[in-house]
Order: structure tokens, then sequence, then C-alpha cells
């Protein structure tokens, strides 16, 4: 069974996702470092633009899906924007969609210098992120088997709902 987190930016997918996996004993997949190792997700979209980046993120996506059959794998948050990549998380996989709020997540001050790293989140603009985020949603909704919502909770409670999915 893959179990494949997914949701926006900075929710928290690989955190919760590399906890889960390490209580399951399961490996633990960040598709972001699968894509070009070595190199951080902002760096390819920086030197090579967004529609380069997620050719990359689909064709490393479908290799991690033809090589594991048991691991927690986080996803990028825009990974399951395109139609193929959806496709591909329904054949293959679990889908838990991690909804943090923006207020919890990108717009967090403790969160502010890592938000301020990423090109989609650059300049800090909350009319466009907010409608980014607004945009994603229903792709997030259409892709998810389970929906874990982390507002109000604190990181164990949000792990030990995930820990009963994975069940």
């Amino acid at each position: 069974m893959i179990l494949a987190f997914t949701g926006f930016m900075m929710c928290g997918k690989s955190t919760y996702g590399y906890a889960v996996a390490t209580r399951l004993g399961l490996p633990f997949i960040d598709l972001d470092f699968e894509i070009e190792p070595g190199i951080a997700p902002g760096e390819i979209i920086r030197t090579k633009g967004e529609e380069v980046f997620r050719q990359e993120e689909t064709e490393a996506l479908r290799c991690v899906l033809e090589r594991e059959s048991d691991c927690i794998l986080a996803l990028g948050g825009g990974t399951p924007l395109r139609e193929e990549n959806r496709e591909l998380l329904r054949r293959h996989c679990r889908v838990v969609w991690i909804k943090a709020s923006l207020e919890q997540s990108v717009f967090n001050p403790e969160w502010a210098s890592l938000a301020a790293q990423r090109p989609l989140l650059a300049g800090g603009d909350r009319e466009r992120i907010t409608s980014l985020w607004e945009s994603r949603v229903p792709v997030y909704e259409s892709v998810a088997d389970y929906t874990v919502e982390t507002d109000g909770k604190t990181p164990e409670e949000i792990i030990s709902e995930i820990l009963c999915i994975a069940q």
C-alpha cells in the first residue's frame, strides 16, 4: 500500500509523512527530492521554469510508483494539478489531503522565512497566494480518499488520525 500525502505548500506533508512512516516501519519518500536529487524544487522552478518542473515531477511520480509497493509518499503541493498525475494516484495510492488553513501554514509568522524561499510564495502577496490556494482546493478534494484537517489539532493528534487511516 502506498499512502500519498497531498495538500498545499507548507501544510506538513513531509513532516507528517515522515512521522507516520517511522511509526509504521515503512519507507518515506518525498517526491520533491526524487525529481532532481540534490536540487531543491524551487531552484528547478527558478532555473528551468514551472512547466519543465511539472514534467519532471510527473516522471518522478511514475518512477516511484513503478518501483515501490509499500511506502509513505509526500507529494509536492502541485503534483495533483496534472490529470495524468491524478490518474496515477487514483490507480496506485490511497491519498490523504493534509488540509491546513493558510493562517496555520503559509502565513504563519513562524514559517515566514521558509515561505519566502518558495518561488510560488515569493513576495508573500496574500491575495495572490489565497487565490492559488483556492484554485487548488477542488483538485485536492478530487484526488483525496481521506481529508485530515489540521487546524486546532496537535501534531500528535494529526499523526494519530493518519495512523487510523493507514490501518
